[in-house]
């Protein structure tokens, strides 16, 4: 099914350019060359590496009937389940208990019907390039960017390094553009005044709150929306705001997509019920429900004249600027090093509120120091997983609440 929506993808758009990297461009027809000069696949693929190798390991996948999962290249190979659902053709990880990730299965099915719901909702077209900034392995940037290139034709302007003068030239290049991003994406790039209306044809923020500051003060400042997404891996898009408007209320998260109906449990958080909920999880943990149609997310809000109104975040995962990470990932590999008797991960509130959080360690230390540890970590962790603040044991800080001790000893927190 994928596969053949690619085949008639490529049958529409060969000539016409489907990836710019590195300087160069790549027509629809040099990515089906790249990919017939791969073998066939006899295990599940790794999508990894720049836009053109993600695009083409997923079509690999897709033509030799394996399980595609995209992973940064930085990250070892995670151990994969042994036996994946019936009709499985995508995984995505989610922070899992004991540091290791754990899957999330998708069919065919199931990942269309995300990128479809994307494409509609926010107008994407073959015409105007997508600006690749975020990462395409992630959920957010695979289904916003990758599976519309391969599946409705929509190219592809895939940046390296997300700086000022790079996203400036990619934006020169074209006559317009698409860009996906995060909120601390957007609040560096308004500083340093390059983005104009005229030549950005749709502005999405999501993987973190969007505050009233930033888009208001983006739409002032250039008379650009940034129009609010959410989404979880578990399920893809949810809402959206396609107003033209900044909202008035932070907690907007706009309407749910076509084809999506949002509830609220007794607990108050929102259950999503739409074609594009995942098949399950690896291993389910107790009270979740994922599967059927149906998941229960970890936030809890409420629902005003249809729109969807974030009240808090239950989730596990630390949100680092829109990056999640799973404390327990944290935790262990602190306590591989030896240096210590027991750790402690959590996130606290950031004073940057497009940062979100920061990510603090409580440790108690068998041997050596603080430093030695600190050093240490940095040599296993991405930088953006490393703990901000570092606490040695502590009597004031209790280890079965140190988020609410932390408050009274960092009270401006």
């Amino acid at each position: 099914m994928l596969f053949s929506r690619w085949q008639a993808t490529h049958s529409r758009f060969r000539h016409a350019p489907a990836l710019f990297e590195g300087g160069r461009s790549l027509s629809f027809g040099d990515l089906a060359g790249r990919l017939s000069a791969l073998p066939v696949a006899r295990a599940p693929v790794i999508a990894r590496g720049g836009a053109a190798d993600i695009a083409v390991a997923v079509l690999q996948g897709w033509r030799d009937g394996q399980a595609v999962l995209p992973l940064e290249i930085a990250p070892p190979l995670p151990e994969l389940p042994a036996r994946f659902p019936d009709g499985t053709v995508h995984l995505k990880l989610t922070p899992g208990i004991e540091g290791k990730p754990r899957a999330v299965f998708f069919s065919a099915e199931q990942i269309a019907a995300d990128a479809d719901r994307l494409v509609a909702a926010m107008g994407l077209c073959p015409g105007v390039p997508n600006l690749a900034a975020i990462s395409l392995t992630h959920s957010y940037g695979f289904s916003s960017i990758v599976l519309p290139l391969l599946l409705h034709g929509v190219p592809v302007h895939a940046v390296e390094v997300p700086f000022p003068k790079v996203m400036a030239d990619a934006i020169d290049a074209h006559d317009a553009v698409v860009i996906p991003a995060v909120p601390s994406m957007w609040r560096a790039w308004h500083r340093a005044g390059f983005l104009r209306q005229e030549k950005i044809a749709l502005a999405v923020s999501a993987g973190a709150p969007l505050s009233l500051e930033l888009e208001h003060a983006v739409h002032e400042g250039c008379g650009l929306k940034l129009h609010n997404f959410y989404g979880a891996s578990e399920c893809g898009g949810i809402s959206f705001d396609a107003s033209d408007a900044p909202r008035t209320r932070a907690a907007d998260l706009g309407t749910p997509l076509a084809g999506v109906a949002v509830t609220l449990d007794g607990s108050g958080r929102f259950h999503v019920a739409s074609s594009s909920v995942a098949l399950g999880y690896e291993a389910a943990r107790d009270g979740e429900v994922l599967g059927d149609g149906g998941f229960l997310t970890q936030d809890h809000g409420r629902i005003e004249g249809g729109h969807l109104m974030l009240e808090s975040s239950g989730a596990d995962s630390i949100n680092v600027a829109g990056r999640k990470i799973g404390p327990a990932k944290v935790e262990a590999a602190l306590m591989a090093t030896g240096l210590l008797e027991k750790a402690r991960v959590f996130g606290v509130p950031s004073h940057d509120p497009e940062r979100v959080e920061e990510i603090t360690a409580l440790v108690k230390l068998k041997s050596g120091t603080l430093e030695q540890l600190r050093q240490r970590m940095s040599g296993i962790l991405e930088g953006w997983e490393m703990p901000r603040h570092w606490i040695a044991d502590a009597d004031e800080i209790s280890w079965a609440r140190p988020r609410a001790d932390l408050k009274r000893r960092w009270p401006r927190r």
